[in-house]
């Protein structure tokens, strides 16, 4: 089924922003004045504007923690795909990226701190980057051009004083290079390899994935694999005119990539399900048919028996779902200015993107989705199979034998009364092909506005953009669960031939029989009593079409200048400025997606309409107290914004941060920031309706995890103890929608931290900051595995109340039954932890060294979900954690360092590790409101560890890169989907999913 479910400057050669910490290349900024020159942010005085405020500095240190990733970086890990280099970070947690693919988006997104990608604000050039998608309405890093990254600017921690609403977690900013003069072309072409041949061990009894393809008769794939190339090729030109008055950089891209499938690696080859067995769907190639309390489960097969002989064999889907999806991308854009006067300067930015990608997943099928009263003596039974399901079979019920009415302890032979059978039926399409979802996106982001002095101290700058992405969907091949209905029912015409009753009653002439019970694969001819014709897979196969937009359009206009300064220290900054933002998401769904007529949809997909706007006022100061003093610096940062929401809400956000340095080569900085996240249209509109969730159900199987108590706790009676089927792929069902009611969450943000940049080491930065983030008042769920652990564990009515079963399964197969998880404004989240960066920037020998080191240490990750039980207070832990419930591997270290050195001749060479700590399945933890307290250690992962080789050479005027990511292969950590994960057994989010990568690129620039 279908899921639907972010220095100084002065000395020499130090570092941009104290942290050009996590790339090898940045003893190549120069100073103040040389900076200023590449950055488009810069004012005519020289001074810098860094991320986090909209006050330019004279020099270019941050008072808050700010990592950078500059240019170098983005060309030594042959960057094709934004979203790989920002997920790289520490800092960072993965979001949709290109090897997701059940319930992908086709967007890709970033997510600070693991707080959520709609509380990371992305911004380019200091402007927000406007949705990427209607259905998440969250900034797309597919419309930026990696070539054009000047570099990438990550803030923690809270930033809506400075940029209003959703920079709860922090901000990440690209600064484009918009001053580039030239012609520069750069192609990067990659591919992955891997040497299939795994032994990781999937199961609690030591059995490896081999084995358990091996048990089930699976031959994967062995020996080398090459496959999954990506092409990209921009081209850029700058250049200034009428005598330097103005400038404009443009550029054109255009990226391939090709896809790469989970049949192609042994380790994700069959679909690990429960507990690590290779399982996958109960809906099988041959029909599978069930009563309607799926109380028994057999099937119908022409095999010579003509009954259920055959055993029961769980469908693996894997082989032919995309690991990696294939994607075309253009895009083009420019960004210029214009000097109309000394008081006026015009600018302007446009940006376009056509992005258009595909996610293949497994045929459709029934699914158990529908109950179907086939009539005994229909003409797609054999007398054999017709005899069977509508009569007694040795005095015990079978399938159709469900009633009895004469109490004589034996069913009925007719159950209905009406000479027909009650089924539910699941067949996979394997006849019809697989399922692919082909998604577009087109983007447009335009930007114009007017900046200038106002005196000699004081300037203006004033803006509006507007952005839009335009969304089309075709689902194809998908079943049809109307017109299954209608080619289920089937009789003999007066000419001896099977057609659809539908078609001799007129409702609907041109149904065409559908008959899965004589086995798999379409029969030459078109006789239906055969088995499924290609005919009957032209008519119940059906496209699914959705269509939408999102829009984004801010106003902003500001102030900013110098007032008086305190004794000898450097003016008093200041900004003052008003802003006006509107959103607007609209989404068009044709009948089937609405009606969830297609049976492999996860949940009805539904039009949605919604629009916020937002009026604010904002200020800013930075008072320097004392400068070049008895102490080097102590200042002072100030920040304010009101915003009064359409939809009747106001908020109130400030920030204090101060700077200490006692000496030029230590400084101290701290501060606190109120942070808002209003609520998103979707939060707001979403409509309410069942949906798909991936996890796990404790009452389920013939050895429950919980009690009979616990179970009771869930809804499950006793006679249905040990008897309730659990979903072979771990799918179940959820009450998902928006809230009207929702009110925007806050954020309280601090950080603490050090600065190093000692005299007696020139070239060496070390920066040390801690960070606590605690969100209070929530946009989120509870969490559907988080209520049911909870509930059975501790019998909570208000969290029971959530759970409804009917009476059994908590899969789609039984209908009313799901766990209702509406967004609503829970307790809260609360992360804290510790970064840590340092560089060494030296020349030494024939060359230069370079150094760097980008660690983060997550101390806590606590989620409240706001529902106090009877015995707890609903909140756990998540740090060092993964699973149903904590989601994403959140590791309690994380790091990624590069030592690197070039000859002064242009040749060079860096390896950077990338260290991934160990995380536990969360259901071991000790603590009640999160774990189930299992045993299965088989699903914690182990310390991750990736190393990446560049070698460079610099022939002016074209620069050859050649490199190796994940330079040792090794196989990404492989769990069952009981235990998480997202695609192919892992989480291809965090890790390294399909194994090394070999990518080549130059540039020419002249």
């Amino acid at each position: 089924m279908k899921l639907h479910t972010y220095f100084k400057a002065s000395a020499a050669p130090a570092a941009l922003g104290l942290a050009l910490l996590s790339q090898p290349a940045m003893a190549q900024v120069g100073p103040a004045d040389e900076a200023t020159v590449d950055d488009p942010t810069a004012t005519s005085t020289g001074a810098i504007v860094v991320t986090g405020s909209r006050i330019a500095r004279p020099d270019v240190d941050s008072a808050s923690p700010v990592t950078v990733v500059g240019a170098a970086e983005v060309a030594d890990t042959g960057t094709v795909r934004v979203e790989d280099l920002v997920n790289s970070l520490p800092q960072v947690v993965g979001g949709q990226n290109a090897f997701i693919t059940n319930g992908a988006s086709g967007t890709a997104t970033v997510d600070l701190r693991g707080l959520g990608t709609s509380r990371t604000l992305v911004l380019i050039n200091g402007r927000r980057l406007q949705p990427g998608d209607p259905g998440l309405p969250a900034a797309d890093l597919n419309q930026i051009p990696a070539s054009l990254i000047e570099r990438v600017e990550v803030l923690t921690g809270g930033a809506s004083a400075t940029y209003g609403a959703d920079a709860v977690a922090g901000v990440v900013n690209f600064v484009m290079d918009t001053d580039f003069e030239g012609v520069r072309l750069d192609a990067t072409y990659g591919f992955y390899q891997h040497d299939n041949g795994t032994s990781q061990v999937v199961t609690d009894a030591g059995d490896t994935v081999l084995d358990r393809n091996a048990a089930r008769g699976f031959t994967p794939p062995s020996g080398n694999d090459v496959g999954g190339s990506q092409y990209n090729v921009e081209l850029t030109v700058g250049a200034s005119f009428d005598d330097g008055r103005g400038h404009v950089t443009g550029y054109v891209g255009y990226r391939e990539v090709e896809a790469l499938f989970l049949g192609d690696r042994d380790y994700s080859f069959c679909a690990l399900t429960g507990t690590g067995n290779c399982g996958g769907s109960s809906t099988a190639p041959y029909a599978t048919v069930t009563n309607p309390a799926f109380a028994q489960f057999g099937s119908l097969v022409a095999d010579g028996s003509d009954d259920f002989s055959r055993p029961f064999e769980a469908y693996n889907y894997n082989p032919i779902n995309y690991f990696q999806r294939p994607d075309t991308r253009y895009t083009a854009g420019f960004f210029g200015d214009y000097e109309i006067s000394p008081a006026v300067t015009a600018y302007a930015e446009f940006m376009f993107m056509d992005d258009r990608s595909q996610a293949q997943i497994a045929q459709s099928g029934t699914f158990f989705a529908d109950q179907y009263n086939i009539a005994c003596d229909s003409p797609l039974f054999t007398a054999a199979q017709g005899n069977f399901l509508c009569s007694n079979y040795d005095g015990v019920e079978a399938f159709g034998d469900f009633v009895d009415t004469d109490g004589d302890d034996v069913a009925d032979t007719d159950p209905t009364g009406a000479g027909v059978v009650p089924l539910y039926i699941g067949k996979r399409n394997i006849e019809g092909g697989p399922r692919f979802d082909d998604i577009r996106h087109t983007a447009y982001r335009i930007v114009g506005g007017l900046r200038g002095p106002i005196t000699d101290s004081i300037r203006y700058d004033a803006s509006i953009q507007y952005g839009t992405t335009i969304f089309s969907q075709v689902y194809n091949n998908d079943f049809s669960r109307s017109r299954l209905r209608n080619a289920l029912q089937a009789t003999v015409d007066g000419d001896g031939n099977v057609v659809c009753q539908s078609v001799v009653d007129g409702s609907d002439p041109s149904c065409q029989v559908y008959n899965p019970f004589q086995g798999p694969g379409i029969i030459a001819g078109d006789d239906p009593r055969l088995g499924i014709t290609q005919a009957a897979i032209d008519y119940v196969n059906i496209p699914l079409l959705s269509k939408g937009e999102v829009e984004e359009v801010v106003a902003n206009a500001y102030i900013s200048g110098d007032l008086v300064s305190i004794g000898n220290s450097t003016p008093i900054g200041f900004v003052l400025g008003a802003e006006y933002r509107e959103e607007l998401i609209s989404t068009r769904n044709d009948l089937a997606f609405q009606t969830q007529d297609g049976a492999g949809q996860g949940s009805p997909q539904l039009d949605v309409d919604g629009r916020f706007d937002v009026k604010e006022v904002f200020g800013e100061l930075r008072i320097p107290i004392i400068e070049d003093g008895f102490v080097d610096l102590l200042a002072l940062e100030l920040g304010y914004r009101y915003s009064d929401y359409s939809t009747g809400n106001s908020t109130d956000t400030y920030k204090i941060i101060g700077e200490f340095a006692p000496v030029d080569w230590i400084k101290f900085r701290g501060g606190y920031n109120r942070a808002v996240r209003a609520p998103n249209i979707l939060n707001l509109f979403a409509p309410n309706r069942v949906a798909l969730f991936q996890g796990s159900d404790p009452c389920a199987g013939a050895t429950p995890t919980f009690t009979m108590a616990q179970c009771n706790n869930l809804g499950v009676p006793d006679s249905r103890y040990g008897s309730i089927a659990a979903s072979p792929a771990a799918q179940y069902n959820q009450f998902i929608g928006g809230n009207a009611n929702v009110s925007p969450e806050k954020a309280d943000t601090y950080t603490v931290g050090v600065v190093v940049e000692p005299d007696m080491v020139p070239g060496f930065v070390l920066a040390v900051d801690y960070y606590n983030i605690q969100i209070e008042n929530a946009i989120s769920t509870i969490g559907a595995q988080t209520i049911i652990n909870q509930c059975g564990q501790t019998g909570d009515p208000v969290l029971c109340g959530f759970v409804n079963r009917n009476p059994g399964s908590l899969t789609l197969w039984t209908p009313g039954s799901f766990v209702t998880n509406t967004t609503r404004n829970i307790g809260g989240v609360e992360t804290s932890g510790v970064d840590i960066a340092a560089s060494y920037n030296r020349s030494i020998g024939a060359g230069r060294l370079n150094l760097s080191f980008n660690g983060s240490w997550l101390d806590s990750y606590f989620f409240d979900t706001g529902v106090p039980t009877l015995t707890s207070d609903g909140a756990f832990e998540c740090a060092g954690y993964h699973g149903n419930s904590c989601g994403t591997p959140l590791p309690e270290w994380r790091h990624q360092m590069r030592l690197g050195y070039t000859f002064d001749f242009g040749f060079g060479a860096s390896i950077r590790w990338r260290h991934f700590g160990a995380v536990d399945w969360d259901q071991r933890s000790s603590d009640a409101d999160l774990g189930t307290s299992a045993a299965a250690s088989v699903g914690d992962i182990g310390d991750q560890n990736y190393f990446d080789l560049t070698l460079s050479y610099d022939l002016d005027p074209v620069m050859l890169r050649f490199g190796v990511n994940n330079l040792f292969d090794k196989e990404p950590p492989i769990i069952a989907s009981g235990y998480g994960g997202s695609n192919g057994n892992t989480y291809v989010e965090t890790y390294d999913p399909v194994g090394r990568r070999i990518f080549m690129s130059a540039t020419l620039q002249f």
